[in-house]
């Protein structure tokens, strides 16, 4: 894709962005708990994309799969992960197998 066209996609997302939080927030209060929490693995994606991931996964993903092969940085980020998400989150959507 061109820069051009990664411009114009950067100018839609930025304006997109304001309305796309207020209608998760809005999801997630009083309708579709579902799609609220696609919304969220979403921009889950997003920040993944930001630290260098693979398009499509999350940072749990990430995390869980740089755990197993046995990174250093995975095992200071899983812990605070796993304390939001419960013990094991990462490794249990890592997408290698031990």
């Amino acid at each position: 894709m061109s820069r051009t066209k990664l411009l114009m996609v950067w100018a839609l997302c930025t304006l997109a962005s304001p309305i796309l939080s207020v209608a998760m927030l809005c999801q997630a209060a009083f309708g579709s708990t579902d799609r609220a929490l696609s919304m969220a693995i979403a921009q889950d994606e997003c920040g993944n994309a930001l630290f260098g991931g693979s398009r499509g996964e999350t940072i749990s993903t990430r995390t869980g799969n740089a755990l197993i092969a046995g990174k250093r940085w995975a095992k200071i980020v899983a812990q605070i992960i796993d304390a939001i998400f419960g013990a094991g989150h990462c490794l249990a959507n890592a997408t290698i197998k031990q």
